[in-house]
């Protein structure tokens, strides 16, 4: 029975390893739509992200709900104390396969959080061009050359649409 835990537990490891490859890929992929200039494809990979989501999401809950079981933190170093306390034989290969997906998840938080800035920095510029737009329609009162005051605002076209 414990023996098939720990198979258990390295499966999950592994398809959570597959699925988090597969989510960096998007995130990849993001990254190259939020770059370019045809931003179009970005909305068509939301489905498959929030997906990605889902299912990393439920994979971490069954990875802690062993740990939970097992009475361990949900750590490299407190698993590695109990599969040699226990004497599994596959513990180098779960191990292995923790410290896998620990860094494909590393690496995905770093693209995501790159991904952030990129979506931060594109809002911002949208931000301005928008107030720009804005400022164009403001009423302005200035001195023409001949020293009379004029108000653009009457010609303003912004305003009107």
């Amino acid at each position: 029975m414990v023996t098939q835990n720990f198979t258990q537990l390295q499966e999950v490891l592994k398809e959570t390893l597959l699925i988090a490859r597969e989510f960096g890929e998007l995130l990849f992929n993001e990254k190259k739509q939020l770059t370019s200039k045809d931003r179009e494809e970005i909305n068509a990979l939301l489905p498959q992200k929030e997906l990605l989501i889902n299912q990393l999401a439920g994979m971490q809950t069954t990875i802690l709900g062993f740990c939970e079981a097992s009475k361990i933190e949900p750590s490299y170093s407190a698993l590695r104390a109990y599969l040699y306390r226990l004497g599994v034989p596959t513990a180098d290969a779960i191990l292995e396969d923790w410290t896998q997906l620990k860094n494909q998840l590393i690496k995905n938080q770093a693209l995501n959080k790159t991904n952030q800035a990129i979506l931060n920095e594109l809002i911002r510029r949208n931000q301005i061009k928008q107030q720009i737009v804005h400022n164009l329609g403001r009423q302005t009162d200035t001195y023409s050359a001949k020293g009379q005051q004029t108000n653009y605002a009457n010609r303003g076209w912004v305003e009107q649409v």
